[in-house]
């Protein structure tokens, strides 16, 4: 398979990436971040897992159409068409309504919902020719349940669920399957960008492992079966 997963420099997305790659059948891996040198050391764990895969990497901002175009373009140059993508760039700015800046509330949507669209718009057009294709997108469980503070991170991710929505019922007559997964807490360091908040750190949250997981199960059903949407959260949050 050709793998393309954003923001897989670190948290869910590096851990979507390992899953693959600690796979038997060999794939084209390809991973994107804005950092070169996260994104670099992210390429050698990889490679230390396993050197059947070919890997691809390169910086790429998901907000800025030219570099979402060139990444794509290029992976397809190197391995052809894009048979799993897996939308999982995001970061949250979580401050009261009144609070929150238009270019804090505008940076959310840049990278969460513009993202998504760009990155889904570059590889489907070579899908549906191929008439195959999965594109898996992380939302939230934010993405249906609002929350106090939450306006900006809320927005993009009941945002990027509707798109894929919208997404399947358009593309599903050329077999290609639109999956979206709505996680709950999850330890990372997801908050921690400059001074956008700490890291959940709790012995209750879901693990980075417990999405990729689901990534993979997604994946890993017929061509003719869909999960279109898979809520996961913790099994017993309190305490």
């Amino acid at each position: 398979m050709n793998i393309i997963i954003t923001g897989a420099s670190k948290g869910i997305g590096l851990a979507i990436a390992k899953t693959f790659a600690k796979q038997n059948e060999k794939h084209a891996i390809g991973i994107c971040s804005r950092k070169k040198d996260e994104l670099e050391t992210a390429e050698k764990e990889l490679r230390s897992i396993s050197a059947k895969h070919e890997y691809f990497s390169a910086v790429c901002d998901v907000s800025q159409e030219k570099d979402v175009n060139n990444f794509v373009a290029e992976f397809e140059k190197k391995f052809g068409v894009v048979t799993i993508l897996v939308n999982n760039a995001g970061f949250g700015i979580f401050k009261p309504i009144l609070d929150i800046t238009k270019q804090e509330f505008e940076s959310v949507l840049a990278t969460n919902l513009r993202g998504v669209f760009l990155f889904t718009r570059a590889a489907l057009p070579k899908m549906r020719e191929a008439k195959t294709g999965t594109v898996v997108t992380i939302s939230s469980l934010a993405g249906k349940n609002g929350f106090a503070g939450g306006a900006a991170y809320c927005a993009s991710k009941f945002a990027v669920r509707g798109m894929m929505q919208c997404l399947f019922l358009e593309v599903r007559e050329d077999n290609i399957r639109f999956v979206t997964i709505c996680p709950g807490s999850v330890e990372t360091d997801f908050f921690i960008d400059e001074n956008h908040g700490s890291a959940i750190k709790s012995k209750k949250a879901l693990m980075a492992q417990d999405v990729a997981d689901c990534v993979a199960l997604a994946a890993s059903l017929p061509q003719n079966a869909d999960i279109s949407e898979i809520d996961i959260r913790p099994t017993n949050p309190k305490g």
